[in-house]
């Protein structure tokens, strides 16, 4: 099942749900439930929910090159990657470089 990230556009609040594809706007239909501090409140401080939008946060999706697994791959490293580690490893202008 997907996860989809959601934000309040009010107070900032972010969570995550797992939902069905179908169901990934359900979260943005209703207000922000976050408890946040509310000085207004004649009795004193206290706390309410928020209220807010909530909208869905869009980012691009995560493709690993490592996690490629088929019948014709083999567990050796790519060249293009072996050759790019032995340029980190011997750059001098990274600093703090633990390579």
């Amino acid at each position: 099942m997907p996860t989809y990230d959601y934000k309040c556009e009010n107070c900032g609040h972010t969570f995550e749900e797992d939902l069905k594809i179908v169901d990934r706007k359900i979260p943005t239909e209703s207000p922000c439930v976050e408890q946040i501090l509310h000085d207004g409140n004649p009795a004193g401080q206290g706390y309410e929910a928020c209220g807010g939008e909530v909208k869905q946060i869009l980012f691009a999706p995560y493709f690993g090159y490592d996690n490629i697994r088929t019948k014709h791959s083999t567990n050796k490293v790519p060249s293009w990657h072996t050759d790019q580690m032995k340029e980190l490893k011997h750059s001098k202008g990274l600093p703090h470089n633990t390579l």
